[in-house]
């Protein structure tokens, strides 16, 4: 299904070309019969048109398509005959009764004028304004569907693939990532543990395939339930707090309703892992990192806190161009949700960072 914003840009320039022909048509009438009411009419009735050309191409010509050339376009043409004559029929029967005309049916009434121009060269007009317009627009619908609507929607389509194909390219691009910098952290924590803590080391090679089981299973999700996305970040988290003993706090505040939503897969453990890496391994004493899920309304809103060293203004505001992490994040979201998925930052110096991300709503149905 086309975007709205590209379904709404096609409209415009349908119904665009519509109002021009008809102010074309409306202002020649003016100048040659001075009826103020000539724009108004030729523009309605040209929007009309343009309306039903849309359609067209949007409903009814896709249709009859799969089918040898010739044959296509021969049934093409005779469907833009039988809907624009139909049209043309009802708008000039319509606009005939309007300016008090003989009607396209029946027997013309009326009293002869001075110029002997008799009710029946008058019904006679009314016939050469209703089907006078459908030839070219019957051409000009068919040459417009095969030489421009066609290729439109044909580019609309590969540039809407190129856009999923870069979407699942950030993933990979992250999950890239993310796992030679994770493994080597983790692994080198539960070297540490080994003959210091064996017990600690087994529980954190245990967290360790419970993460690698998550990224194999869900390898080709773009979205997955909050629920698992949090297991996953926990599972982290433990293998973190191995490093890092009781220097490390982890506190929570999901709201229920939020745990079912869809969200980005691998969208909530490099936000943790930033927040330890740059917020809370260069802090000295105890440091808590606090994970925030709240749904309102149709936005489902994300974030992850922590009290460490913070960032400087002048690193805060390039912090989604410089740090490799947020700025995938940025990235991923506008592939997945265009204007609709939003993040932002904050931070002040010895006093932590808070990245929040806001997400519309996506139901695990909608997956």
């Amino acid at each position: 299904m086309d975007p709205p914003s590209q379904r709404n840009q096609l409209l415009l320039l349908v119904l665009g070309v519509g109002v021009a022909s008809g102010l074309h048509l409306g202002l020649l009438h003016l100048f040659l019969w001075r009826s103020w009411l000539a724009p108004v009419t030729f523009i309605a009735a040209s929007i009309v048109y343009a309306a039903c050309c849309y359609g067209m191409w949007r409903w009814v010509l896709p249709r009859l398509a799969h089918r040898r050339f010739g044959v296509q376009l021969l049934f093409e043409a005779l469907a833009c005959l039988v809907v624009f004559a139909f049209i043309s029929v009802i708008s000039t029967s319509l606009i005939a009764s309007l300016f008090g005309g003989p009607g396209f049916f029946g027997t013309p009434v009326g009293e002869s004028t001075v110029v002997t121009i008799t009710p029946e060269i008058r019904q006679q007009w009314v016939w050469i304004y209703a089907f006078l317009p459908v030839l070219p627009v019957v051409l000009m619908t068919l040459l417009s569907y095969h030489q421009v609507w066609r290729r439109v929607r044909a580019l609309q389509t590969h540039a809407e693939q190129l856009r999923e194909l870069a979407a699942s390219a950030q993933l990979e691009a992250l999950r890239a990532q993310l796992n030679p910098h994770f493994l080597f952290n983790s692994l080198n924590s539960i070297a540490q543990l080994t003959q210091a803590d064996p017990a600690k080391a087994e529980a954190c090679v245990e967290r360790l395939a419970d993460i690698l089981r998550y990224v194999l299973k869900r390898s080709g999700d773009d979205f997955v339930p909050l629920a698992d996305e949090l297991r996953m970040t926990t599972s982290y988290l433990e293998i973190e707090r191995a490093r890092f003993e009781d220097r490390l706090h982890v506190e929570s505040d999901i709201t229920p309703d939020a745990l079912g939503m869809l969200v980005p897969n691998l969208i909530l453990q490099p936000l943790v892992e930033n927040a330890i890496k740059h917020g809370l391994s260069a802090k000295l004493g105890p440091g808590t990192v606090r994970i925030e899920a709240h749904l309102h309304a149709d936005t489902l809103y994300l974030s992850v806190h922590d009290d460490g060293v913070g960032m400087q203004p002048g690193i805060l505001s390039e912090a989604f161009e410089r740090g490799v992490g947020l700025r995938n994040l940025r990235e991923r979201l506008y592939h997945l949700y265009g204007p609709g998925g939003e993040s932002s930052i904050e931070s002040r110096p010895g006093e932590g960072t808070r990245v929040e991300i806001r997400l519309p709503v996506t139901a695990p149905d909608a997956a």
